[in-house]
């Protein structure tokens, strides 16, 4: 039963990449399960995108804990956070966002929101990065231009390596970081 589930939200992800207004009979038949059963693990199609925003924020938060933040010095940390940034970017640009709830995204968005600015606390305290600007400032024009990318890539004016690029390169300047 767990297969299923496991089968169905990994398809929906990959389907839904590729065709957002797919189906759930198609996104059943890329899991190599029937309609039905796909209906009995989510219930509606609105509650496989809510399963499915869950599956890319966990693996979003999977791809953050690698880039073990902690270690290294704050310019070093905030190149590895940028570069799993860009990995997401990549991966997540083509999933459609309409009809999620701004509460649940905003919520989503506290864990990375908190170890940011855990990273940009240390990097000021350290010398590493300005401090003509405040820490809660940084924090949110950082998340601010990783939605700029976003959408760059989501309109079709970059490709995601380009706009993870141009993402890197802004918060680097914004942070007063050397890179």
């Amino acid at each position: 039963m767990q297969r299923n589930r496991a089968a169905v939200l990994s398809a929906a992800v990959r389907v839904l990449a590729e065709r957002p207004e797919a189906s759930m009979l198609e996104i059943a038949s890329a899991a190599g399960v029937t309609r039905q059963t796909a209906y009995v693990h989510f219930g509606t199609r609105e509650g496989l995108l809510a399963s499915v925003r869950d599956e890319l924020s966990r693996r979003a938060f999977a791809v953050l804990d690698a880039a073990a933040l902690e270690a290294g010095t704050a310019t070093e940390a905030l190149g590895r956070f940028l570069d799993a940034a860009g990995t997401l970017l990549a991966e997540q640009a083509a999933f459609d966002h309409a009809g999620s709830e701004p509460e649940a995204d905003a919520s989503r968005h506290v864990p990375v929101e908190q170890r940011l600015e855990a990273l940009i606390r240390r990097g000021r305290k350290s010398g590493e990065f300005t401090v003509s600007l405040e820490t809660e400032w940084l924090v949110a024009a950082v998340i601010a231009l990783g939605h700029a990318a976003d959408h760059q890539i989501r309109v079709g004016h970059m490709d995601a390596q380009h706009a993870a690029k141009q993402y890197r390169s802004s918060v680097m300047r914004l942070c007063g970081a050397k890179h």
